[in-house]
């Protein structure tokens, strides 16, 4: 029974590892976000016959190892 407990101990370990590398890489991404803005503040107006690829944020939080492999930007298309 030491055993049991030691291995659900080590798996609590290792989740609670993985969420804190989550949680580290959103706080980065907001702080990378909010000073990319600071930069270059305002909306982005494309004009006609520009090329623009279209990306996919519901891919940004995926865990399922089938679905890290789909490309996140599409294929350019012209405005």
């Amino acid at each position: 029974s030491d055993v049991l407990a030691q291995i659900a101990y080590v798996e609590q370990q290792r989740m609670d590892g993985y969420d804190e590398i989550v949680h580290h890489a959103i706080k980065r991404k907001a702080k990378f976000d909010k000073k990319l803005l600071q930069r270059a503040p305002g909306e982005v107006i494309f004009k006609p016959g520009q090329l623009v690829q279209i990306y996919r944020s519901d891919l940004d939080y995926t865990f399922k190892n089938e679905r890290k492999f789909i490309p996140k930007w599409s294929i350019p298309h012209r405005v």
